[in-house]
């Protein structure tokens, strides 16, 4: 059946908002522009609901509308507290998943889901190929071009720098790392049927699941490093929901994704040694030394984490139920003056900031999704074996932000609600079998 004009371009604006968001964020220059994509997105999701082509399913509706009033009374909170981020906070936690519930909306055609998992593979693509590109000019193997220089898009973070037997580097993509990462992994572990027909696009997903294993070992960046070896780990969980049929028959793929995934460990090793004095054992120090929160720790990192420890935990102490409102800062403890509410210990936040009646909140529409997603997955077919990927990489950008405060923007939120996309697609879909029965 062929999309309608709508349908498509519900499909390709979709597409491109993903890879502007994925391998962007944070990026001050596509601000405005990915506001108006968006804006854009919205009202062809709109105009869908006239013509049939777009629906909520009342149970995702009621996720959404029952967050946000969550959200709603913290924010209040915060503004009767005079906290400093209750307006920011206001936007991030209400108007946001708001607008992101609509948007999903739109997903109601296969081609749509699929369009959007192949946003996914070119967001990995570009960010680990721009990765790999920005370390070799870092190191002087590739002369430095006004192109490469032209694709940070004016990112002031940016960074690159050398240690005894290590590198650390930032670019804007990385960011979003912690969820494709994973999710690449899980699509070359438990391959959709429909990939199969297109070899160039199994392909793409093995370069840049390469490309970006080599990213994050010469970023140097703890999460990720986390991230990407418990990969397998929640695969094989995620994998153990499929329906018996399809379990018995799987072993190969993910056998052979093992056995490629650790070759591709041993030969960037290697790679890094030729073109670096790369020492994989100052690395696993570096690592550890990362979780070490004690008086005596000789990590900058960890001692900056510590007070923030220290600070956020007496100020819930302070307030445990109820918290103290959205956008609160903790006494003690600032990591950013131009947004004093935001630190890298992000749950510990939260908790601070709603309590634990706002924080039990939080993380039961968090496991909502996963008990759906579970659920999809326990039906089989291609829509259970993409949510895999989804929960997945959902699990490993949720791992992540324990550490880094990843949802702490509108170009950070599009993780929760992928899954729930493919979610609200499912439901969608039958309830209206249901009503032509």
């Amino acid at each position: 059946m062929c999309a309608t004009p709508l349908v498509s371009a519900i499909g390709v604006s979709s597409s491109l908002l993903l890879v502007l968001m994925m391998t962007f964020p944070m990026v001050l220059s596509l601000l405005y522009v990915k506001v108006l994509l968006f804006a854009l997105l919205l009202s062809l999701v709109a105009g869908g609901y006239a013509s049939g082509h777009s629906q909520l399913n009342y149970s995702v509706g009621l996720w959404a509308v029952g967050l946000a009033a969550v959200s709603f009374f913290f924010v209040i909170k915060g503004f009767f507290a005079a906290t400093p981020g209750a307006a920011k906070m206001a936007a991030l936690f209400i108007f946001w998943p708001l607008a992101y519930t609509l948007w999903i909306s739109g997903v109601t055609r296969w081609h749509i889901v699929r369009s959007m998992h192949r946003a996914v593979v070119i967001s990995t693509l570009l960010i680990g190929l721009y990765g790999c590109l920005y370390l070799l000019t870092q190191l002087k193997l590739l002369p430095e071009t006004r192109l490469v220089s032209a694709l940070s898009l004016g990112w002031d973070a940016e960074s690159f720098n050398t240690h005894e037997g290590y590198t650390g580097m930032a670019i804007a993509g990385m960011n979003s790392f912690p969820f494709l990462l994973p999710y690449m992994m899980a699509s070359l572990a438990v391959p959709n049927s429909w990939l199969g027909r297109n070899r160039l696009w199994r392909v793409a997903i093995w370069v840049g699941c390469v490309l970006s294993c080599f990213t994050v070992f010469a970023a140097g960046r703890r999460a990720l490093f986390l991230v990407m070896f418990l990969g397998p780990i929640l695969i094989l969980l995620f994998r153990s929901f499929r329906p018996a049929a399809e379990r018995s028959g799987s072993g190969r793929s993910m056998t052979g994704f093992a056995v490629a995934f650790v070759a591709s460990i041993a030969i960037i090793f290697f790679t890094l040694t030729l073109v670096y004095d790369f020492d994989p054992r100052l690395l696993w120090d570096r690592f550890v030394t990362g979780f070490d929160l004690s008086a005596q720790t000789v990590d900058a990192g960890g001692t900056e984490r510590r007070q923030q420890l220290i600070a956020l935990s007496n100020g819930w102490l302070d307030r445990p139920f109820w918290g103290a409102g959205l956008g609160a800062s903790a006494l003690g403890s600032i990591r950013s003056e131009t947004m004093p509410w935001s630190y890298e210990l992000y749950y510990l936040s939260l908790l601070y900031q709603t309590g634990i009646v706002g924080f039990v909140a939080y993380a039961a529409g968090v496991a909502w999704i996963f008990w759906k997603g579970v659920k999809i997955i326990r039906e089989g077919g291609e829509l259970g074996r993409l949510m895999i990927a989804m929960l997945v990489g959902c699990a490993g950008f949720l791992i992540a932000t324990a550490t880094n405060p990843y949802l702490d923007r509108f170009d950070g939120l599009w993780v929760l609600f992928l899954p729930l996309a493919i979610i609200n697609y499912r439901l969608s879909a039958v309830a209206k079998r249901n009503e032509q029965t």
